[in-house]
């Protein structure tokens, strides 16, 4: 069976269920990145793509480890 929540969800769907939406608000700076107008234009976009493009941009300011640790939580949940 597969996980129900993971980082190749879209950030919309993933705040569009509210047990992800709290899980993803309660990091540390994700509630701020999350009401950016950025993250509006993200929403179709998975978190491992967005970290993709984080990292792409500005290195260190989204990791993978960060993104791994996403994921196990997601997984958790």
């Amino acid at each position: 069976m597969p996980d129900k929540y993971n980082v190749d969800m879209t950030l919309g769907e993933l705040l569009d269920d509210p047990v992800s939406e709290k899980f993803l608000k309660s990091l540390p700076g994700m509630a701020q990145l999350i009401e950016s107008p950025q993250a509006q234009m993200a929403m179709g976009f998975s978190l491992r793509q967005i970290q993709e493009y984080s990292e792409s941009m500005a290195p260190g300011q989204f990791t993978k480890e960060q993104l791994e640790e996403i994921d196990k939580g997601l997984k958790g949940l």
